[in-house]
């Protein structure tokens, strides 16, 4: 790995850290009323720490009487920055502004790409798993930013829900989402695609799109693939945190192994009801084979997507 590629690929996972600190904080503000448990209370306090240079600046230019916008004007420039990185990893290769203006529109793509767009599709399919225990979640700061932005989500496609039923909500959301990304991607990349300027940065920020450009009917699935996989990911995540924490000791009633079951009760039912051959005494093994068979199809979507961009 050469150094251009170490920095871009720090600058990618502590712009990635930070972006999230700062929007947990930001939609966090109208709930600290409730009290901070010790996640909220760490985040607020390392928000505090990035903000503080921007805070007098920030309130100066936008004032609101009911949300301080310091941490989405301290994400402006984190993202600034990181795109400043990404494109000193690639001045060695010459082309001046072009490659700052370049670096800057990938670390905002990556924003919607990597974060927000895969990000609101979890945040959706979590809070339909949640809905119906809403109440034992009063004062719980996390569950009710989710649920916060679930429903300014869904309030925001409404006119485009042929159903409010669960199952019908999360396609529709899954389906906006793609064309949402399809779009900015063609929008943003597509001044680029005749340029060799790209081809400048290290191979761990240059986006998988750029071959597809010109063909932008074959881009489209390739968005909707990635987009599933990231949410297959997220999945996988979950049903293995859930299956340590179940061997772990940890009491069966703590708030964070409860939000966890219940996020994951529907594929761990699955698996039970496809997969109960596993179960061996009191140890049950069919959420193993769950992860195993999401594992093998996310290999498989990355095998496909590789055979697509070969086209």
């Amino acid at each position: 790995m050469s150094n251009s590629d170490l920095v871009a690929i720090l600058a990618r996972f502590l712009g990635d850290a930070l972006v999230l600190i700062l929007l947990y904080d930001f939609f966090a503000q109208p709930f600290r009323f409730y009290g901070m448990d010790p996640f909220t209370h760490f985040v607020w306090a390392a928000a505090r720490k990035i903000c503080y240079p921007f805070e007098t600046v920030s309130r100066k230019i936008i004032q609101l009487p009911d949300r301080d916008l310091t941490p989405l004007f301290a994400l402006v420039i984190v993202l600034f920055c990181r795109g400043f990185l990404y494109a000193a990893s690639a001045i060695g290769a010459g082309g001046g502004v072009a490659i700052v203006v370049v670096g800057v529109t990938l670390s905002f793509l990556e924003l919607f790409t990597r974060l927000l767009i895969p990000g609101v599709l979890f945040l959706i399919y979590t809070d339909i798993q949640l809905a119906r225990h809403q109440e034992s979640f009063i004062g719980n700061v996390m569950v009710m930013i989710l649920h916060d932005i679930a429903k300014r989500f869904v309030v925001l496609i409404r006119k485009g829900l042929f159903s409010y039923k669960p199952v019908y909500v999360f396609v529709a959301v899954f389906i906006y989402l793609s064309l949402f990304q399809w779009l900015l991607v063609l929008a943003t990349l597509l001044p680029f695609s005749q340029s060799s300027v790209m081809s400048s940065f290290p191979m761990a920020v240059q986006p998988v799109y750029m071959d597809l450009l010109s063909r932008p009917q074959i881009l489209l699935p390739v968005v909707m693939f990635q987009l599933g996989s990231a949410f297959l990911y997220g999945i996988f995540i979950l049903l293995l945190l859930n299956m340590l924490t179940s061997f772990s000791g940890l009491d069966p009633y703590d708030r964070f192994a409860v939000i966890l079951g219940l996020v994951c009760s529907p594929w761990v039912i699955f698996s039970r009801r496809f997969f109960s051959f596993a179960k061996i005494g009191n140890i049950d093994f069919s959420v193993g084979i769950l992860l195993i068979i999401l594992f093998t199809i996310q290999g498989m979507i990355e095998g496909v997507l590789r055979s697509i961009g070969g086209l």
